[in-house]
Order: C-alpha cells, then sequence, then structure tokens
C-alpha cells in the first residue's frame, strides 16, 4: 500500500517478546521509552509503505544565513525528494523539535526548527496500544500550524491520530 497524508493505518506488530523478556514486559518498557521501537520502526515502514525508502542522506537547507542539517529516516521512492522522519508518539505525547535543541545546555531556536519541520513530512506513530500501532503522516508545515510549540500532549492523541 502507499502511505498518503492524513490518513490513519493501524498495524499488529504480533509478540513482541524478545531476549529474555515477556511480550507484556516489552509492550510496557517501548510505552515508556520508544527510542529503541522507533529505530526499528524506521525500518518497517518501508515493508508496509511501497512508496517509502530507507534513506537518512543528510540535506542540508538555509535559513536567515544558517545552515539547518535534515537527516531524515525515509524519502520517497520515486524522486527521493520528499523526507519523511518518524516521530514517536507514546504515554507522554510527542514532539516534533529538533533533537540538536533538546537536551541540557541546548538551545531551542523557533525560526530554525520551523525551517527545519516545513521542509519534511513526519510519520507519527502511536506506541500507547502496543503491539497495535497506528501511523499517520502529516506535512511538518500542518504540525506547526496545530502545535506551533513542536510537542503534542498525549492528551491530544485522538487529534492527532484522525483523518
Amino acid at each position: 500500500m502507499h502511505m498518503e497524508l492524513n490518513k490513519v493505518y493501524e498495524f499488529d506488530l504480533g509478540d513482541m517478546s524478545h531476549c529474555g523478556m515477556s511480550h507484556d514486559e516489552m509492550c510496557e518498557h517501548y510505552r515508556c521509552n520508544s527510542s529503541p521501537l522507533s529505530f526499528l520502526m524506521e525500518k518497517l515502514l518501508p515493508k508496509w509503505f511501497v512508496n517509502l525508502v530507507y534513506d537518512s542522506t543528510p540535506l542540508i537547507i538555509e535559513c536567515n544565513g544558517q545552515s539547518i542539517k535534515i537527516k531524515p529516516d525515509l524519502r520517497d521512492k520515486e524522486t527521493r525528494t520528499i523526507l519523511y522522519d518518524q516521530k514517536a508518539f507514546n504515554i507522554k505525547g510527542g514532539s516534533f523539535k529538533r533533537s540538536s535543541a533538546k537536551g541540557v545546555g541546548r538551545v531551542y531556536i523557533k525560526e530554525l526548527n520551523d525551517a527545519w519541520a516545513k521542509a519534511q513530512t513526519f510519520i507519527w506513530t502511536d506506541f500507547t496500544n502496543l503491539p497495535m500501532v497506528r501511523t499517520i503522516a502529516l506535512t511538518g508545515e500542518e504540525c506547526l500550524e496545530r502545535w506551533p510549540s513542536g510537542t503534542i500532549s498525549k492528551n491530544d492523541r485522538e487529534e492527532l491520530f484522525s483523518e
């Protein structure tokens, strides 16, 4: 199938037990700490959607004389010009702020973050009801219109995953 913008898809990851951990233990782990599952999801998405390809080749864009490095997770298979960034939504909510602006000692500059976001499409993956995963693709521009802060509250889950 083809990934389309603003369309919700649902997948069943099946048995998630591994490394001596039970299915329930792994589901609970990923609900709270979705980073490890996100890395796997980046590779799964092109298996589910034939119009996507895993390609993290960086792209540099300019914003007011500053270079911004975009390292997408995926690209469109046909032209490789549409950039996709997989974003996890877990029990804490979701964020589409640049990783270079998150954490102690890092600076968030809204103008640079907005330029970065507008240059790509975000594929949101809902990890709150594992092993079921919902996905939806929204342009960075739409995400900024709906959530200008770059943060999506856990209370906005159904708003995010609605068509």
